[in-house]
């Protein structure tokens, strides 16, 4: 599956580190918040999370009112 995956990001024309954190995303918990990448990797990796969570959390990666 990983080569597949990135057989087909190297065909949409994403660079390297595009692909590396999109293959830590997809490949890591979907419990963890701990992506390196920023706030922004850190929020894709978390949209599982926080849509299972529900509303009316505040703070955090979480939080849509930020």
């Amino acid at each position: 599956m990983k080569t597949a995956l990135v057989s087909l990001y190297s065909c949409l024309g994403l660079g390297v580190p595009a692909l590396a954190a999109l293959m830590e995303i997809m490949l890591s918990n979907s419990t963890s918040c701990q992506i390196r990448g920023g706030d922004e990797i850190a929020n894709l990796a978390c949209r599982n999370t926080c849509i299972e969570q529900g509303g009316g959390w505040t703070g955090g990666f979480c939080d849509d009112q930020q």
